[in-house]
């Protein structure tokens, strides 16, 4: 992947608030919880993290197929145990944390957890369908007409609009991007990966966070990049750049395009200044 993960040290304070839009009723529940399981379970669950059961590879670790005593059918991901303790361990209580707190029909559901000596284990439910980023890369049977695209894009909306608005606390994704959009076999999102989620601001006075910076090069907001000043707008800009993505095709820095064309949203730009925006479209 050309695009990886990035972080910096920081230290700031205050930023101008994001508007509350009124969009869609929410759906919540106030039930929301997490089975802590056993290394035991986890084994069984995935016949000792057999190859043939592996669906994905992430900057945390490792994604299998597991099937639960229950017979449900899950997504076990596995912590990489070359990370840094610390930082591992503090991402994947943030990421438990934050997944039990949510319900949402566009957002992946955690089942349970597993924290036992060096593992740190995320069960979620299995979303079949791959990213979105394996659709646009082709790396999928079924390519995404404009119409489903549209979808896509709409329930990222719906997502991020719940996050922001509806939860208990508001809560910042830090990390939206097409390879944390899962798709359903009906092609209807869901967003994943929370473990740079941070909860925003909540009191009235209140009109950011501030935090070291983390997220994905080309997705990140200018604005929080500069000053650590991190608002809901942060992940309405990497959802701007996520639907100049899902017109393009394009990933957000093309390295193997000439120069002029590296940077896609520059490029989709003075495309469309040009009066060219369909030679933007991804064909």
């Amino acid at each position: 992947d050309s695009i990886s993960s990035f972080e910096a040290s920081s230290t700031s304070e205050l930023a101008t608030a994001s508007p509350r839009r009124y969009t869609l009723s929410p759906r919540q529940s106030s039930s929301v919880g997490a089975i802590g399981f056993t290394m035991a379970q986890i084994s069984k669950a995935t016949r000792n993290f057999s190859p043939s059961l592996r669906v994905g590879q992430g900057g945390f670790g490792m994604v299998y197929r597991g099937q639960l005593d229950d017979g449900r059918i899950v997504a076990i991901k596995r912590a990489r145990k070359d990370k840094l303790e610390a930082r591992l361990t503090e991402e994947f209580r943030n990421e438990v944390g934050m997944l039990a707190r949510i319900e949402h029909l566009n957002l992946v559901k955690l089942i349970g957890y597993c924290e036992q000596e060096n593992e740190h284990i995320l069960v979620t439910e299995y979303v079949p369908n791959g990213t979105l980023r394996e659709h646009l890369d082709a790396q999928r049977a079924t390519s995404l007409d404009f119409s489903t695209r549209l979808d896509i894009a709409i329930d990222v909306a719906h997502a991020l609009t719940y996050l922001h608005v509806y939860a208990d606390q508001p809560i910042i994704h830090r990390d939206v991007k097409s390879s944390n959009i899962l798709l359903t076999e009906n092609f209807r999102a869901k967003v994943a990966d929370f473990g740079f989620s941070r909860t925003g601001p909540s009191e009235a006075n209140e009109t950011h966070v501030s935090t070291q910076v983390k997220g994905t090069a080309g997705y990140l907001d200018p604005e929080y990049l500069k000053t650590y000043q991190l608002t809901q707008k942060s992940d309405v800009y990497s959802f701007g750049i996520l639907l100049i993505e899902i017109l393009t095709g394009r990933r957000p820095i093309e390295l193997k395009k000439d120069i002029e064309e590296r940077i896609t949203v520059r490029w989709a730009y003075k495309k469309t200044n040009e009066g060219k925006a369909a030679e933007i479209l991804d064909a």
